[in-house]
């Protein structure tokens, strides 16, 4: 939910900026204006500005809704398929779902998650590395990956057409397999195994909403070697940059309107 937060936390400084912004500019009083309707006049302008500003945000959370059942709509369709050529088996103590000609195991489902592995990851992996990777794919199901996968997909369109929108989607996309890596850290695996797995496993291969051990291969390859932590990727210290500026941008626009 990360994602929404944030997302949330800006247009609520761009609305926040946009009221400040009307109650110093947002109506002349005139020399001998009277108090009352010198304030009458400014707060008229400011409740103006908070519906155009309102009225934006309905638009916005409208095309977000549409495209968050979208991307539901279709991970819905994918686990469905999956289901329907997957056998019940049990791997390294947890309940899997086996598919022929999977290149990695994924993890599928926004109501209930389910692991699907590939049907010779028995002989592609060591056991401790099979145990590695079970433990990752089991913190997906726990957190319910899937569902944030596909709030990150369904503010792609739009947030990806920008260079640093496209990094900040990878950074959030490898920061939610990263956390299933120290998740199976935690729980007794070790960095090599996990390493070792994720080489051995190569490319996913299926869409961007589902979680795969593959996924972020090289951030996650960083991260297992100490290299980079995930809490870089986030909006981090440009965060604060980015309300004043759209908040300027946004209000220059709504005053020349």
């Amino acid at each position: 939910m990360r994602p929404i937060v944030e997302l949330v936390l800006i247009l609520g400084g761009i609305a926040a900026a946009c009221v400040l912004f009307g109650m110093s500019s947002g109506s002349d009083c005139a020399a001998g204006m009277g108090a009352t309707a010198c304030l009458a006049g400014s707060l008229g302008s400011i409740r103006e500005l908070v519906g155009i500003v309102a009225a934006a945000g309905a638009v916005v959370g409208g095309l977000v809704a549409i495209s968050v059942a979208v991307q539901a709509h279709h991970h819905h369709r994918l686990a469905g398929l999956l289901d329907g050529i997957a056998r019940p088996d049990r791997l390294a103590g947890h309940s899997v779902r086996v598919v022929s000609g999977l290149a990695a195991p994924h993890v599928a489902g926004l109501l209930r998650p389910r692991i699907y592995c590939p049907s010779d990851l028995v002989v592609r992996l060591s056991e401790f590395e099979l145990r590695a990777v079970i433990l990752h794919e089991h913190h997906h199901q726990r957190t319910h990956a899937p569902a944030r996968l596909v709030l990150l997909a369904s503010i792609a369109p739009v947030i990806g057409r920008a260079e640093a929108g496209r990094r900040w989607l990878a950074g959030r996309r490898a920061a939610v397999e990263i956390e299933a890596d120290d998740y199976a850290l935690r729980a007794g695996a070790r960095r090599p195994d996990l390493a070792r797995a994720l080489v051995k496993l190569g490319s996913a291969g299926l869409a961007v909403g589902v979680p795969s051990y593959a996924s972020a291969s090289e951030l996650r390859l960083r991260h297992l070697t100490g290299d980079v932590r995930p809490d870089r990727w986030g909006l981090g210290p440009v965060a604060p940059m980015l309300v004043p500026i759209a908040a300027l941008v946004v209000c220059l626009i709504v005053g020349r309107a």
